[in-house]
């Protein structure tokens, strides 16, 4: 529940964690059983994996194959043919490592995949696919204590991503060796003979202090969490010290536990966790507002109600063997829906997202999304040794007189500024890089972040600025995602100061008006609907409430000698209405980045930079 609440976005900023929690259980439930079979010799892979089959797969290629038939009819051809090659990773129970390559899991795309949720499968059985080979060899050579080595691969798994948090964060979240320890604590509960807390009271505070744990997690972290590494502890400690509490008899947290509804929500939770995540991505795919939360409880509704039917039709029966009794038919069955998987997500992605559903009009618009020129994500340690990308160079003996700092946005403007720079014989650079701010004094403390130490890439812009002479500097970001507003002032004051101190004259683009809806998709989809593309413009009150506490900050730098420029009047239609489509072409490709095109609609307000010498 508590990763559900957390995709919905229902009041558990840290509800993530949930899967952490599984981990544990899982580790703790499955080597129970394993043990208890090695000690009475009655255990086999075979049985073990058909356990694992009728427990896991018929409601998951279900969900897959319905997955792939919804996107048919919602997708794009780029979008459907990233659900084709994610149908096929999962089939081949490499979901995390897909996903490690394509998107992050609080990344902005993630809203699009509905199968991310898929991961965490991917991970557990590539876990389950050696580690009962390690019981049964650690059972055959008496030599290894079970108890020690699970506890000396757990330990130099969680010291692995504690390391890893801070050097591959993405890696660290998605892979099997650097959440291993995490199924493996709960596999050491099963593996040690844990004696019963001496004291009714001691059971009921370790019980109490485990819901603490998990508690403080799923409400006081948040997507800029670093995790899992160090994170990751307290939420899976918490799930050990319940398990542990609760070993001799119920404690109260226990009794709650077992009640009815929250057993049945138990049973219901594999069904209800596979379903959950695709309707609200569906949901979220097709809609250009923000879902409000009465809406996303009714999706929550509908998951819980298509969990429980895939509970009574699909789960259950296969489970209890009323179908395919047989281990002959089970494998049979699982070979057959995992070749139908792979045809199907094959296909799809294969023809590329199947793009003759669409019209070569929709397609069109929905291609903008490729629009897009000048990515340049400078490090740190090009930045110091002053390796720029460069803007328009005619060549590379002349005298830098543009440059162009700043985050995404400013990446996104600059196509225009290239252009001028050749049209004027101008040689400029582009100091950018995605999510930080061109402000001295700014750090960015994204643990997800590739950035680095940004103090140091600000500082090496200033100086590189001073050292090579630079008349004009142009500063662009989305200003509302660095506020809160008096540390930006001061900081934006401190950075013009400095800049003005070393001869440049300074410009400060106010950001662009922002959609908040993927423009391409939704223009694409308009076109394919026969709708009004006019519809998709945007408001000056929208416009106005993101950035209104950003005017006293513009008029200030105004009066130290900045020139503030208005970018948002130049996208402004007859009807007062903020355009994001104009003429045939798509201005943005995404939600708040300027296509190519996008940035030509400011030639007007750059070129008289040009001109005046």
């Amino acid at each position: 529940m508590a990763v559900i609440l957390f995709h919905a976005d229902l009041g558990c900023s840290g509800g993530f964690v949930g899967v952490d929690i599984f981990f544990v259980i899982s580790g703790f439930l499955i080597t129970s059983l394993i043990l208890r079979e090695m000690t009475n010799e009655t255990f086999s892979l075979a049985a073990f994996w058909e356990r694992r089959i009728r427990r896991i797969l018929p409601a998951l290629i279900l969900v897959v194959l319905a997955t792939l038939a919804a996107g048919w009819f919602l997708y794009l051809p780029e979008d459907f043919m990233e659900i084709g090659k994610s149908a096929v990773a999962q089939t081949v129970l490499l979901s995390n490592v897909y996903f490690l390559r394509h998107t992050g899991y609080f990344a902005a795309g993630s809203d699009t995949a509905p199968l991310l949720h898929t991961w965490s499968l991917s991970v557990e059985e590539q876990f389950y696919l050696l580690f009962p080979l390690l019981l049964i060899f650690l059972a055959r050579w008496k030599y290894f204590s079970v108890s020690r080595t699970i506890a000396c691969l757990a330990a130099g798994s969680l010291g692995l991503s504690v390391v890893g948090s801070y050097i591959k964060p993405w890696a660290t979240f998605y892979l099997v060796p650097t959440r291993a320890w995490e199924l493996m604590l709960g596999a050491l509960i099963a593996a040690i003979p844990i004696r019963p807390l001496s004291k009714p009271w001691s059971s009921e505070a370790a019980a109490f202090c485990g819901l603490g744990l998990i508690l403080y997690a799923i409400f006081f972290y948040t997507d800029k969490t670093r995790f899992p590494g160090l994170a990751a502890i307290p939420p899976c400690l918490g799930a050990a010290l319940i398990i542990i509490a609760g070993d001799a008899k119920p404690t109260l947290i226990g009794k709650l536990l077992v009640l009815r509804p929250v057993v049945f929500l138990g049973l219901i939770s594999y069904s209800l966790y596979l379903w959950h995540w695709p309707l609200l991505v569906f949901s979220k795919y097709i809609s250009i507002e923000a879902q409000s939360w009465e809406w996303r409880v009714v999706l929550l509704t509908a998951s819980v109600a298509l969990a429980i039917l895939s509970w009574i039709f699909i789960e259950t029966p296969f489970r209890t063997r009323l179908l395919c009794p047989r281990r002959r038919q089970v494998f049979a069955l699982a070979g057959g829906a995992m070749f139908a998987s792979l045809i199907f997500g094959g296909a799809v992605a294969l023809s590329h997202g199947m793009p003759s559903r669409l019209t070569v009009e929709s397609i069109r618009y929905a291609n903008y999304r490729k629009d897009i020129a000048f990515h340049n994500q400078i490090t740190v340690k090009q930045a110091v040794a002053g390796q720029f990308a460069e803007l328009g160079a005619q060549n590379t003996h002349q005298p830098i007189e543009i440059l162009l700092w700043g985050d995404s946005h400013a990446m996104a403007v600059a196509p225009i500024l290239d252009e001028l720079c050749r049209q004027f014989s101008v040689r400029g650079v582009e100091a950018t890089h995605a999510a930080t701010a061109p402000l001295l004094g700014y750090s960015n403390t994204d643990p997800f972040s590739l950035m680095g130490d940004s103090p140091v890439f600000s500082q090496a812009v200033v100086d590189f600025v001073r050292l090579r002479h630079v008349k004009t500097v142009i500063l662009a970001a989305t200003w509302p995602s660095y506020e809160p507003p008096d540390s930006l002032d001061a900081n934006l004051a401190t950075t013009i100061r400095a800049l003005l101190a070393c001869g440049s004259k300074v410009y400060v683009l106010k950001d662009v008006p922002m959609p908040y809806f993927d423009v391409p998709k939704h223009a694409a989809m308009t076109v394919l609907r026969h709708g009004d593309l006019s519809k998709l413009a945007i408001s000056q009150d929208k416009y106005r409430t993101r950035n209104k506490d950003l005017e006293p900050i513009f008029d200030h730098v105004s009066k130290m000698g900045a020139t503030v420029l208005d970018s948002p009047r130049y996208f402004l239609n007859t009807n007062g209405l903020y355009d994001v489509v104009r003429g045939d072409k798509a201005l943005y490709r995404d939600w708040h980045h300027l296509s190519v095109e996008g940035s030509k609609v400011l030639r007007p307000m750059f070129e008289p930079l040009f001109r005046v010498k």
